[in-house]
């Protein structure tokens, strides 16, 4: 009974970094309202992956677009891992996620890029009431890494 009880608790110890690669430490940022009465609530959350990586910090700067009762009507995520040394960073990946959560609101374009030390997403939303276009926006979201490693 002994063996399994130890083999069990080794296989848990085994297996726990694997589900700790998927939580992330997410702090709001900002809370902005725009002239249309769109809300924007910027949120950077950090993946614990980086904890396991030396000089390498991985994590997501998302912006929710939500109406004046705070329900999400659309997201704009950017992915960015980077490498940093005390001196310079880098990004060496990027990736965008864009997500409407209504009917209104249509995914148009996106695109993810890098520069320096910047993961940088765009995308094109368009809105559409009966068929007919109401609206365009270009939500663009830059998650930066510093020197030292700290996610802006």
């Amino acid at each position: 009974m002994k063996k399994i009880l130890i083999f069990f608790l080794i296989l848990f110890i085994i297996m726990t970094p694997m589900n700790v690669n998927a939580l992330e430490n997410s702090r709001i940022i900002s809370i902005d309202y725009l002239d249309d009465g769109i809300i924007v609530e910027t949120i950077i959350a950090e993946s614990y992956l980086s904890l396991y990586a030396e000089n390498t910090k991985s994590g997501k700067k998302t912006k929710n677009y939500k109406n004046d009762s705070g329900k999400i009507l659309y997201s704009v995520t950017v992915h960015g891992t980077f490498n940093y040394n005390g001196s310079t960073s880098k990004c060496t990946s990027s990736t965008i996620e864009v997500i409407s959560n209504t009917s209104d609101w249509k995914v148009y374009s996106k695109s993810a890029s890098k520069s320096g030390n910047k993961a940088i997403g765009k995308a094109t939303m368009k809105r559409y009431y009966n068929g007919t276009l109401l609206e365009t926006q270009y939500p663009s979201v830059t998650l930066t890494c510093d020197k030292n490693g700290k996610l802006s």
